[in-house]
């Protein structure tokens, strides 16, 4: 079944919705007080994040090229969803003495695993959009892979 850019585009407004409800779920957890529950939830939001990564890269096998068009709104796409993956980042990083606080423990493993599952994905996605990408965008794709993986180095370097 061959794939489309407009195939890649559907998936990246998925992952979208994805990140936006993880980034929520990250913002809403309080700094104290916070429950095992909603630290459960994070961690769900989180696999449903890289469950949609890898299936946005999967959308991307036997995808021909971008077309300029094409390429340049896949940019776009994944330019709206920086800004939201790294407050998801800098809001987790900020958490973390609320997540050590929790009575169960392990729960900062669980996100240092979850960050670590999370860059893996992205980075896969990233180098496969810009294997697709026009000549003349992949200094641009490759700025906005570089901006993500050092806000994920940060966040992980936290958890560490």
């Amino acid at each position: 079944l061959a794939q489309s850019a407009q195939d890649v585009l559907s998936n990246l407004a998925t992952l979208r919705t994805q990140l936006t409800t993880l980034d929520g779920a990250i913002n809403g957890f309080p700094d104290t007080g916070g429950s095992l529950t909603q630290a459960l939830v994070i961690h769900t939001d989180a696999l449903n994040v890289q469950s949609a990564t890898d299936d946005t890269t999967a959308a991307t096998s036997g995808t021909p090229p971008f077309s300029e068009a094409d390429g340049q709104s896949v940019i776009d796409a994944v330019t709206g969803l920086v800004p939201i993956i790294e407050d998801a980042l800098v809001g987790i990083v900020a958490k973390k003495p609320a997540f050590d606080a929790l009575p169960l423990g392990g729960i900062s493993d669980l996100v240092r695993q979850d960050l670590s599952g999370l860059s893996s994905s992205t980075s896969s996605l990233e180098d496969a959009l810009i294997a697709l990408a026009p000549a003349d965008l992949v200094d641009e794709s490759t700025a906005l892979k570089n901006e993500v993986d050092a806000a994920f180095a940060t966040a992980i370097a936290a958890y560490n």
